[in-house]
């Protein structure tokens, strides 16, 4: 048994007419709850920044401590990178991660377990630990682990992990093996071993014919301790697997050609390939961007392990047992493996709820090995769709560990119980998109819920929930726009009917921008407020509006089909009633509507993971007036008030709509023959479509646990925006002659898009002439 060491993003005109058109707008727009804020981060601890902080970074990398573990040992070939550069451990502690709260545990020799590298950690003993002559590499080994920060000469890859201590050369394989079952219980997460057997590990597969096991071919290869008692120490190790990552130095026996008998174990016995590295030494040149641009081998190669081996840089300075100050260099693999198990520290920090498995994944999966030049063995499929490919000499290449703690692969939302069953939606395609009705009401509710995503190898991140909310706000739309297109081409009616029966039958079909013919019927809207009503959700519509003429005015029934504004796959669809009183020169009317609506929810629609509801109904009641006023002035106004509910269906977060509250008006003002005869002044006060109350549930991902089952949390809220949009608009029309018409008007929102403070305002302009 040896030590493994040598001191390691103009206008359609009919064909009737031409126009010019002048829009501007300025204003919420249509845009994103979440999509300006940090996307994923770490799912860590409180206090974790989770991304890179490229200045910390910097100032980490240029301390005295980082800057010390660097040496460069004489006469070996090569340039002098440091190897935690190497490693990218200075980016990695920029994200916060330190290793705190996680236990290396270290089977070596001669642990000084008072030096000032150690000082203030957790350190548990197995066993007899502290040193006796020549045994002074313990120390070492766990200064590159763990070595404070802000303590001493030197600092460690985690350097605010604890330790657990117990030595090779105090236990034989089966007190070992107790140390290994010790260290499992004391919650360690990786096992660093800078020991081993030189003994190429051919010759113990050579040994094992027949039924030989793994246990007698090694106790009869290196004639240490018995087959029982090394059965008891390869099954520490398999147990230890399920809460930790094992990492075993090679060999720096470069003469032997293969993997050696100890960091090749999970080629004999199979069970410990689960979470396992074996480690390597190199001499690197890099560039001046540090890009490794060559590699020259100084250990045993990865051999027939490579498949579960990294490599690095064993050239360093850490801590000496001479005294509680004192510091020595050295080189090997021995100082190569306690970097990998302090990049395991890191990892698990981060993800606490990874198997070891993914922890010892996430660091072979995104090794530097650009520097193959070509020299490619085979590849390991990880899974989630990454591969990476490895050689026989250095297996998958330098450890980058800040690489590791980053989303590996695309980021995906995962519904369902289990992330290796889960129906996987990338984050692009993952939305909830809002109506105006709801301003930022949900938006609102979601901002401080984090919510969590996966990477594809089902590291667990997070985001804010809101960043998956698009709002479609209420903004600006021009009358002259509407005036400019209307030419008999997007609204069109059949009257039918005679003065015998007192009836219109009327249809209007074709009808775009919502049932426009029957919201002016029903006084819901006029040419400055469009979307102050339910109807407002059709796009292209056939309506069928029934009139009954009375002694007191009319009353009527209407019938409607529609396209959803807000879901192409959407429908409205739904009848009505309303009276209209007459009282000479005033009107006043009173209706009832009710609605269905197929994929949305007063046009809130969700996409993939977000399901859309699958039916909502909504239930109002309107009222509106007009009069004819002296002088050529006119009055008019509209309100609707009413309610829905929503059902959700099938897999994705939304579980429940319970009832919502809308409401909107409109009020207005007209002057004919305000400056010529033919012009019209029009002044509009409108509130929008609102949702004043309503509540949604959701379930959503959290997080997951170390089989893969996700973990959810339900949330629920009130839609209700923060804001009141309140429209005020003008407009003036004229005839410049009998085949022209020229159009102006002007609006400016208070509390835009239903969010409190926001302003936006809009103008417009059109010139309209008959060529026929």
């Amino acid at each position: 048994m040896k030590l493994r060491q040598k001191l390691n993003r103009y206008t359609l005109l009919s064909s009737a007419c031409f126009g010019v058109l002048f829009l501007a707008a300025c204003g919420p727009g249509v845009g994103s709850g979440g999509g300006s804020i940090d996307p994923i981060v770490a799912a860590w601890g409180a206090g974790f920044v989770g991304t890179e902080d490229s200045s910390l970074a910097t100032r980490i990398a240029n301390t005295s401590e980082f800057q010390a573990v660097n040496f460069n040992s004489a006469g070996r070939s090569g340039a002098n990178p440091h190897p935690y550069l190497l490693t990218k451990v200075h980016q990695a502690l920029s994200t916060g991660a330190s290793g705190e709260g996680q236990v290396v545990a270290i089977i070596d020799d001669g642990f000084l377990t008072t030096h000032e590298e150690f000082s203030g950690k957790i350190i548990y003993e197995y066993g007899t630990v502290t040193p006796y002559s020549f045994s002074n590499h313990g120390t070492h080994v766990a200064s590159i682990a763990t070595g404070n920060y802000g303590t001493g000469e030197i600092m460690g890859v985690a350097p605010n992990a604890d330790l657990h201590l117990s030595s090779f050369r105090q236990n034989n394989m089966g007190g070992l093996a107790a140390a290994t079952n010790d260290a499992a219980a004391k919650g360690a997460v990786v096992q660093n071993n800078s020991w081993g057997f030189d003994y190429v590990i051919g010759d113990a597969q050579a040994l094992m014919t027949g039924s030989t096991t793994a246990a007698e071919a090694l106790a009869s290869l290196t004639t240490y301790d018995t087959a029982a008692n090394w059965q008891s120490y390869i099954d520490a190790l398999d147990n230890f697997q399920n809460s930790g990552v094992i990492v075993f130095a090679s060999s720096n026996n470069n003469s032997l050609g293969d993997v050696d008998v100890s960091a090749g174990l999970p080629l004999l016995a199979t069970e410990l390939q689960e979470a396992w590295i074996s480690v390597v030494e190199a001499k690197f040149t890099v560039d001046g961007d540090y890009n490794i641009t060559s590699a020259n081998l100084i250990s045993t190669p990865c051999g027939q392990a490579a498949q579960f081996c990294l490599v690095g840089d064993g050239d360093t300075k850490g801590a000496s047992d001479n005294a509680n100050n004192a510091y020595e260099t050295g080189w090997g693999t021995s100082f190569t493996a306690p970097q990998i198990s302090g990049g395991v520290a890191l990892v698990a920090q981060a993800f606490p709820s990874l198997s070891p498995g993914e922890w010892r994944d996430r660091l072979l999966a995104t090794a530097n090995n650009n520097f193959f030049s070509g020299a490619v063995d085979g590849s390991t499929n990880f899974g989630g769709g990454i591969t990476h490919a490895y050689s026989d000499i250095f297996g998958h290449g330098v450890m980058d560990v800040a690489a590791a703690l980053q989303p590996i692969g695309a980021a995906s939302v995962v519904r369902g119980n289990n992330l290796a069953t889960g129906t996987r939606t990338p984050l692009g395609a993952a939305t909830i998109s809002t109506s105006g009705t709801y301003g930022d009401g949900l938006s609102r509710m979601l901002k401080e819920q984090e919510m969590a995503v996966f990477d594809a190898l089902n590291g667990n991140f997070e985001i804010r929930a809101d960043y998956f909310v698009q709002e479609n706000q209420n903004t600006y739309r021009s009358a002259s726009l509407d005036s400019l297109k209307d030419k008999g081409q997007s609204r069109t009616s059949l009257s039918l009917g005679d003065d015998i029966s007192n009836v219109e039958n009327v249809l209007y079909f074709g009808a775009q921008d919502g049932l426009a013919h029957l919201q002016t019927d029903l006084g819901l809207t006029n040419s400055l407020a469009q979307n102050v009503s339910v109807l407002s959700f059709a796009e292209t519509a056939t309506a069928v509006y029934q009139k009954h003429d009375t002694a007191f005015g009319h009353y009527g029934f209407y019938g409607f089909s529609a396209q959803h504004s807000e879901n192409i796959n959407g429908s409205l669809s739904g009848a009505g009633a309303n009276a209209q009183f007459n009282l000479g020169n005033s009107s006043l009317r009173l209706g009832f509507n009710q609605m269905v609506e197929t994929g949305a929810f007063l046009g809130l629609v969700g996409n993939e993971a977000f399901n859309t509801p699958t039916l909502a109904s909504s239930q109002s009641a309107n009222l509106s007036f007009d009069t004819d006023l002296s002088n050529g002035i006119s009055v008019f106004g509209g309100a609707e008030l009413g309610r829905a509910n929503g059902q959700a269906e099938g897999d994705g977060f939304v579980t429940a709509f319970n009832t919502a509250q809308f409401s909107g008006f409109h009020l207005g003002v007209a002057k004919a023959d305000f400056v010529q005869k033919g012009d019209r002044v029009t002044l509009s006060l409108a509130q929008p479509i609102r949702a004043d109350a309503g509540d949604v549930t959701m379930n959503l991902p959290v997080g997951r646990d170390k089989d893969g089952n996700i973990i959810y949390e339900q949330v629920s809220g009130n839609l209700s925006p923060s804001g009141r949009e309140i429209d005020i608009a003008a407009s003036y029309f004229m005839q410049p002659d009998a085949f022209s018409t020229l159009q102006f008007d002007v609006m400016y929102a208070l509390d835009a898009g239903h969010v409190a403070g926001e302003r936006s305002y809009g103008i417009g302009a059109s010139f309209k002439r008959d060529l026929n």
